[in-house]
C-alpha cells in the first residue's frame, strides 16, 4: 500500500499534468517539446522527487515525455534551458537553491525567502501528506473534467 507522501506525489503529479495542458489536453514536453496527451505523460521534476523541499513545488514538475523522464533521466539540461524560458531564471535558481539548502548548503539557505526557507527545514507530517493528496485529487479532477482529459 502506498505511503500518505507517495499518494500526494501521485497526486501532485497529475495535477501538474493537467495543469501543463492546453485546452484539449495535450501538453509539451518541458524537456524536448513533443506533444502528448496529459494523461500518458509524466510530471517530471526538474529537482528529483527524494528533495523534499521541492517535491510539491509547481516550479519544479511540468508535463514530461516517458522517454525523457525515463531513458534519458530527466534530460536536465534541455529541462533547466526550457524551464528557463518558460518561467525564468530567477524562479529556476529559487528550486536549485531550495534543493541545495535541502541537502546542508548553508550559503543556499541564505539565499532564500523566509517562506522558502521555513519549507527546507520543515519535513511534513503523514497527515499533511494525506490533506494535500485529497486536494490534489480534487483540483485534478475539476481540471480534468474542465478539459476533458480523462
Amino acid at each position: 500500500m502506498p505511503s500518505a507522501r507517495e499518494k500526494a506525489l501521485k497526486a501532485f503529479q497529475r495535477l501538474r499534468r493537467y495543469q501543463c495542458s492546453d485546452g484539449n489536453g495535450i501538453v509539451r514536453c518541458i524537456s524536448c517539446g513533443v506533444s502528448i496527451e496529459a494523461k500518458r505523460c509524466d510530471g517530471g521534476h526538474y529537482e528529483g522527487r527524494s528533495n523534499r523541499a521541492t517535491e510539491l513545488e509547481n516550479d519544479n514538475v511540468w508535463g514530461q515525455c516517458k522517454r525523457c523522464n525515463g531513458p534519458l533521466g530527466g534530460n536536465t539540461i534541455a529541462y533547466r534551458n526550457r524551464l528557463i524560458a518558460r518561467i525564468g531564471l530567477d524562479r529556476v535558481e529559487r528550486v536549485e537553491h531550495m534543493a541545495l539548502a535541502y541537502r546542508g548548503d548553508e550559503s543556499a539557505l541564505q539565499l532564500l525567502s523566509e517562506v522558502d526557507a521555513h519549507r527546507v527545514k520543515t519535513k511534513r507530517t503523514n497527515k499533511e501528506y494525506e490533506q494535500l493528496a485529497k486536494a490534489y485529487t480534487v483540483l485534478a479532477n475539476q481540471l480534468a473534467k474542465e478539459k476533458c482529459i480523462d
